[in-house]
């Protein structure tokens, strides 16, 4: 007769308290609410879960997508240290059923209860109950649960204390949400200074114009499908008069290419000063490029060099796209494909060099593959077929209107202002 008493009186008690609750509750969702820091906020949701539940203990348990499991989060009692951040599968203990199941749980004896994997560190602490409920989103979409462990004065926990802890729930987990939206925000507007940044860094290796040459007129661009490339060109003056026009294409895209593009660009300038011929500077260039880059990472370079005076162009094609010889006259292109290996493949590789008059009137195009690769929406190649007739059609172009327009008409082709590959031109013109 005497346990009936006391557990009315357990009850009346409870159903007194729960107006405190209520009025508690609202503090608390305030204060969560206007939380955006993670860390900070699942701390502030499980010292509300303590309150409010006026338990020893509480616990938040988040789904971990990439691991598959419940990973315990900055819990509170005594034993917080020694099992923070544990890994728990999600469909095992009374946590993983709540989660499976979507359904709230009360176990005021865990010795009782099969789903109960025992306590964590059983020698610094012991659970006797446990009343346990889903975090549900905005979209009715479980991301992990909530647990009070040891309800106060060694009192049970009850059915009518459920709707409460829930309703802290449902808040919470929108709470955990936004933090976490306004968390994913941050850091892209992080990596968007970074990358506008290495974007401010990577154009300042762009020539700042192009040479200016007596009967010749030059131009080249640049323009990576990302925020950074692994495309480049470059225009080097020699000490004997002659102009070096290089263009090169890394492995990949984006930063970690822009940083072997940067590489490649400093080393290559280098060894011009040093006034080698051209077969040994690209020789130079391949074995500094072997020893530094991972056996991963390569590079294809089409390096040209003119000598004004007697209007020949020389130049390696190191495994690089063919450049091509335009003679308008003859309808002619020819490709130039002297050369050898692409760089940072062998390091003893020897390069063979290919030379070619230019007559007034005649170009020689230098160009990445974001060109004859561009695709449309039905996966058609721009190709080096079109490519060609374009070039062949527009003979009176300068070599910027020739960029200008050809970009466009890539861009006409793919039906899209997305581009899939970086895009990099040399346009060469003898004038005169």
């Amino acid at each position: 007769m005497g346990q009936q008493t006391t557990t009315i009186d357990s009850n009346a008690m409870d159903k007194a308290m729960n107006g405190d609750r209520l009025k508690l509750l609202m503090k608390l969702t305030g204060q969560i609410n206007s939380n955006l820091d993670l860390d900070s906020l699942l701390l502030d949701i499980i010292k509300a879960v303590k309150q409010i539940m006026d338990c020893e203990a509480s616990s938040l348990m988040l789904y971990d997508e990439d691991k598959d499991c419940l990973v315990l989060s900055i819990p509170t009692g005594p034993a917080t240290e020694a099992v923070s951040g544990k890994e728990i599968p999600k469909d095992q203990g009374i946590g993983g059923w709540v989660f499976t199941n979507l359904e709230p749980v009360i176990v005021n004896d865990v010795n009782q209860d099969d789903r109960f994997l025992g306590d964590i560190e059983p020698a610094v602490f012991e659970t006797r109950n446990i009343i346990c409920v889903p975090l549900l989103n905005e979209q009715e979409e479980v991301i992990g649960v909530i647990q009070a462990l040891n309800r106060k004065g060694n009192r049970d926990f009850s059915e009518n204390e459920i709707p409460i802890f829930q309703a802290l729930a449902n808040q919470a987990a929108i709470a955990i949400e936004n933090a976490r939206l306004h968390e994913q925000q941050k850091q892209k507007m992080l990596l968007e200074q970074k990358l506008d940044l290495a974007r401010s860094i990577q154009s300042g290796f762009a020539p700042e114009k192009a040479p200016d040459l007596p009967e010749y007129e030059i131009a080249g661009i640049t323009q990576p499908a990302t925020w950074v490339g692994g495309d480049y060109y470059d225009f080097i003056s020699s000490n004997n008069g002659t102009e070096v026009l290089a263009l090169g294409d890394v492995t990949g895209k984006g930063i970690p290419a822009s940083l072997l593009m940067a590489s490649v660009r400093s080393v290559l300038r280098t060894q011009f000063e040093n006034d080698h011929p051209l077969p040994k500077t690209i020789e130079l260039v391949n074995r500094s490029i072997h020893r530094d880059t991972p056996i991963t990472k390569f590079i294809t370079m089409f390096c040209g060099e003119l000598d004004p005076m007697t209007h020949t162009f020389s130049y390696i094609n190191a495994g690089h796209t063919d450049a091509f010889h335009l003679d308008y006259e003859a309808q002619e292109i020819t490709h130039l494909n002297s050369g050898g290996l692409m760089l940072g493949i062998m390091d003893d590789e020897t390069y063979e060099q290919g030379a070619i008059g230019l007559e007034p009137g005649q170009q020689i195009i230098i160009y990445s593959d974001g060109i004859n690769e561009a695709q449309n929406t039905a996966g058609d190649l721009y190709g080096e077929v079109r490519f060609k007739e374009w070039l062949l059609n527009h003979p009176d172009y300068t070599p910027q209107e020739t960029i200008d327009r050809l970009i466009e008409d890539v861009k006409a082709f793919s039906e899209s202002d997305e581009q899939h590959d970086d895009i990099t031109l040399i346009v060469l013109k003898r004038t005169q």
